[in-house]
């Protein structure tokens, strides 16, 4: 996948409307060449830091697959181990992606291959290009001149919808495949590392190479042992029951014992409670403002319609 990472950008310099940028097209072979050449220098990095970890994780029968392309992806899904996201379990996650780079690497280079021949061979032309109003601009566009076979152009056409197509499903599966590896080597750092290596594979045999000397982890018992940490930390700050605890909502916080709702708060036992005003130490009940009001003149408990409802007083019913 690295060598068609580094093709692209590299022979974008053989396009014929490459002018258009005041630069002139290099030989597609030169381009061809020079990415080979990087391509073999990232995959020794690659390499060597596939190996060292098959190494170190004692398998050996396996750590020749690192100088082998494809199969360093199916090792790299070993030596990641079981994919898994939350209940989602997966095995063997670099053979999906080693078949899957497959399939996008047979059908990009044979798109590769047919415009290194047509750029090669002289089987493309330049055309002017037009504004909106119709008027001819500086600048050029190029298309496959008429002794370009159609069949050929054709089945360039198809691969290459067609690679577009897996080049998705094969990022897709290496971005499970990062996920799964760099959670065994680097779990705290994993997330960033796979949207670096998703969006510039070239990085990855650098990454690869720096992590060779590295344990893996269990990723699962590492976020434990973290938390566990972080509840630790917390408690060394809090306290044994946490900012809700004792000191917080409980005994000694606001609403606990000695806060504004609790035994010795306002609404207490010193409040409103045994000791306020309604308790066994507070002050006695407030007289009934309208105790004088009942019927005859008389005090508290006095009926103020007695009159109405008595038949033996006079006015009553009859």
């Amino acid at each position: 996948m690295e060598f068609f990472s580094v093709f692209t950008a590299i022979f974008q310099f053989s396009y014929p409307d490459i002018v258009n940028y005041g630069v002139d097209p290099i030989h597609p072979y030169i381009a061809l060449y020079v990415a080979a050449g990087v391509y073999v220098l990232l995959y020794v990095f690659k390499a060597i830091g596939l190996f060292t970890m098959a190494k170190r994780q004692g398998k050996t029968n396996l750590a020749w697959c690192a100088f082998v392309p494809f199969a360093s992806t199916y090792l790299m899904g070993e030596l990641a181990g079981e994919w898994r996201i939350g209940k989602a379990r997966v095995k063997h996650i670099g053979l999906y992606a080693m078949l899957g780079e497959f399939v996008y690497c047979a059908l990009a280079a044979f798109v590769a291959g047919v415009l290194v021949y047509a750029f090669a061979n002289g089987m493309t032309e330049t055309y002017p290009l037009e504004d909106v109003s119709g008027n001819l601009t500086p600048y050029v566009g190029w298309q496959f001149s008429a002794d370009f076979p159609d069949a050929l152009y054709t089945a360039c056409n198809v691969c290459n919808v067609l690679a577009v197509i897996f080049q998705y499903v094969q990022l897709i599966l290496f971005v499970f495949l990062y996920i799964a590896f760099f959670r065994r080597y680097a779990p705290a750092s994993y997330v960033w590392m796979v949207v670096v290596c998703a969006l510039l594979p070239v990085v990855t045999p650098f990454l690869i190479f720096a992590f060779r000397n590295r344990t893996p982890v269990d990723y699962d018992r590492y976020m434990r042992e973290r938390m566990e940490q972080m509840r630790r930390a917390r408690q060394a700050q809090y306290g044994p029951y946490g900012p809700y605890g004792q000191g917080g909502y409980g005994q000694g916080g606001p609403y606990g014992q000695n806060g504004p709702y609790g035994q010795n708060g306002p609404y207490g036992q010193n409040g409103y409670g045994q000791n306020g005003s309604s308790g066994q130490g507070g002050q006695e009940e407030p007289a009934d403002p309208f105790g004088g009001l009942g019927s005859g003149g008389k005090g508290q408990g006095s009926d103020p319609f007695g009159e109405f409802s008595d038949p033996d007083k006079k006015g009553g019913a009859q």
